[in-house]
């Protein structure tokens, strides 16, 4: 099939209504339906509650570097409590209708092509409706990907955005690499290996880069115990079970999502393992047709794979990972497709993609857009969590002398940001908002929680639970409310009374 085809010209005026059509379907969506859980409310809490000096001591907690949290930090300057919930929204929105800009006009993608990938899975809905910092490695990484094929004309910008990039996950750190040994690849075309290690603009971009892996590691290394570190990270790296989870986890439950059930949930499967297989053969086959004839010149195969042996060995020895954390390899290859695309426009010799490679990427977009849909369509019939239900009994329910003590400050954080009101924890009795991951719960006798009663010289209190309290530790608990319908992500909470 003719690339001209793929690529025909749409016009400015076309893309910019389209854009503003997406954009405004995008917004109503996320404002009209979209529910915060607990890994939202966890960033914003934290931003928000927080001085700078204890934000930036405390990421270590969370696994996630600087970068959300201090953009989040600034975003909540302007809370008065009441309107938290609009200020997290717009702070990710504003970054992700950027995103959404530089997918839809500035890349040079065929426009179908990027039409369609507006609507996927992990672009609109699990980085664009849900609030989370991830929407900064698309941003980031889609400007870097504009300027790269120019890198020598926009070196600052490079080291700036190289530098940004390794400050918003984990996994744009890997990106970054990636994206740098592309970057040294093209250039060796030209130039011996130490020639462009030479190059002062080379050598810019990847000190920039190097700094900001060594701020990254100072944000978010570990400094806790063993034993905290194994449940939050793997403790049997290297196992079997979790190489093919890895495995399948990042090719077929990514690209071809909604194919086998989640691998995280369900774990490995024959047919999982088999098309994940498929998936990477399909990967490799697609750049592999770059247009150029020297095998030694495949520059975006050789990027590809530098980036999935580097990812794949994270996902088998530290983390493993799920949807969220998988699809971040579906944003990278949306990078490569792009200068894939400016690669071949470049080159007019190469202007044909062959039916195998539309096929693959035909298959990965329904799989994406088909997946998208269903988790629009339970966004909109369903609430994303109980928290904003429950918080909105309390405020209507529950007295503001009346304390209310949280059992399990992980799962409540979600109503403690709705209610905008004090949660109390024991065994300290104090005030909280956000949690931190390596924290174990605490379950308090129902004697101590009579004796905070005493403290705070009330009649009685109320608790808040994620599940049922066990009627032999807490007898004289009373349940008092549940919230327990069908939420998307299984967010349940129970309100009991407790007399002293």
């Amino acid at each position: 099939m003719p690339l001209s085809f793929l690529i025909k010209k749409i016009p400015l005026t076309v893309q910019h209504i389209v854009f503003i059509a997406f954009i405004t379907m995008y917004l109503l969506i996320k404002f009209t339906y979209h529910e915060l859980w607990k890994d939202e409310w966890q960033a914003w809490l934290m931003a928000r509650d927080m001085g700078w000096g204890e934000l930036l001591g405390s990421l270590y907690y969370e696994g996630h570097p600087a970068l959300w949290y201090l953009y989040l930090k600034v975003w909540s300057l302007f809370s008065t409590g009441m309107n938290d919930e609009v200020l997290l929204q717009l702070s990710h929105a504003v970054i992700m209708c950027g995103v959404y800009y530089i997918l839809c006009i500035r890349f040079t993608l065929p426009f179908w092509l990027r039409a369609l990938l507006l609507l996927s899975y992990y672009p609109f809905f699990e980085y664009g409706i849900v609030s989370r910092g991830y929407a900064f490695v698309m941003l980031i990484g889609y400007v870097i990907v504009l300027l790269l094929n120019n890198a020598k004309q926009h070196v600052g910008k490079l080291c700036v955005l190289f530098f940004l990039l390794c400050q918003t996950e984990v996994y744009a750190v890997m990106m970054a690499g990636a994206l740098l040994f592309y970057l040294f690849l093209e250039q060796k075309i030209d130039k011996t290996w130490k020639e462009v290690l030479q190059d002062s603009d080379f050598r810019k971009i990847a000190g920039s880069s190097f700094a900001g892996l060594v701020v990254f590691l100072l944000s978010v290394y570990p400094r806790t115990s063993e034993d905290e570190l194994s449940r939050a990270y793997l403790s049997e790296p290297f196992s079997g079970e979790i190489f093919f989870k890895g495995f399948q986890g990042m090719f077929a439950n990514t690209f071809w999502i909604g194919s086998i059930n989640d691998t995280n949930v369900f774990g490995v499967s024959a047919i999982g393992l088999i098309l994940s297989l498929i998936v990477l053969i399909g990967l490799v086959y697609f750049f592999y047709q770059d247009g150029r004839d020297s095998f030694k010149e495949k520059n975006l195969l050789f990027t590809l794979l530098f980036f999935v042996v580097g990812y794949f060995i994270f996902l088998i020895t530290i983390y493993t990972g799920g949807v969220r954390q998988w699809g971040t390899f579906f944003i990278f290859f949306t990078m490569i497709l792009q200068l894939y695309f400016s690669q071949k426009r470049k080159k007019e010799s190469a202007s044909r993609l062959d039916m195998l490679q539309i096929g693959f990427l035909v298959s990965v977009l329904l799989f994406q857009m088909y997946y998208s849909f269903l988790a629009l369509k339970k966004e909109i019939e369903f609430p994303f969590s109980n928290a904003k239900i429950a918080a909105e009994f309390i405020q209507s329910k529950v007295p503001e002398n009346v304390p209310i003590v949280a059992i399990n400050k992980f799962e409540v954080a979600p109503v403690v940001g709705y209610a905008n009101r004090d949660f109390y924890a024991l065994p300290d009795g104090e005030p909280f908002t956000y949690f931190k991951w390596v924290e174990k719960v605490y379950l308090p006798p129902e004697q101590e929680l009579k004796m905070f009663a005493n403290f705070k010289k009330v009649g009685g209190i109320i608790i808040i639970s994620p599940k049922l309290l066990g009627q032999k530790r807490y007898p004289n608990a009373k349940l008092w409310k549940e919230f327990t319908n069908y939420n998307i992500k299984n967010e349940n909470y129970y309100l009991y009374t407790l007399e002293k």
